[in-house]
């Protein structure tokens, strides 16, 4: 099902839908979501961006995104990128359109020299965790925090 689905960077017309789908982020996880269209804009068009972003669509509708964040471990002259954001409309739950999300976030790792993927998740939510260690991320003290090696160091 997810060939039903585009996945593609973000661009300035999707900003309103990352608010929309970053307050039921929010939502699902008890917090108070303050998500502001003017700050997205910033973070993710500045040059240089702050964020990147990913959108997944199904047809015109917003079926998800990702947002991810530079990171490093500079003592061994390695670039990663932390998964800030994933979200999946719940409608489109368990389609597979967030292991596509995923792959997607991977690949644009891949593109930046990133030699490693860091997600962290709730540590109640089960599920996530679950799904990441399906995909090959590895669990990370303190937790849950999942990484994944994409090359060797």
């Amino acid at each position: 099902m997810t060939s039903d689905f585009e996945i593609r960077a973000v661009t300035q017309a999707d900003v309103p839908d990352l608010v929309v789908m970053s307050d039921a982020l929010g939502a699902f996880h008890g917090d108070d979501s303050r998500a502001c269209a003017d700050a997205l804009t910033r973070d993710l068009f500045d040059t240089p961006p702050w964020l990147w972003g990913l959108i997944a669509r199904h047809g015109s509708r917003p079926a998800g995104y990702a947002l991810m964040v530079p990171t490093a471990q500079a003592q061994h002259g390695l670039r990663g990128l932390n998964l800030h954001h994933i979200f999946v409309v719940p409608d489109l739950r368990g389609c597979g359109l967030g292991r596509a999300i995923i792959t997607a976030v991977e690949d644009h790792a891949r593109g930046l020299d990133c030699a490693y993927v860091n997600i962290g998740t709730d540590p109640d939510n089960t599920g996530a965790q679950a799904a990441y260690r399906a995909m090959g991320y590895a669990l990370r003290n303190p937790g849950p925090t999942f990484r994944k090696v994409l090359k060797p160091a």
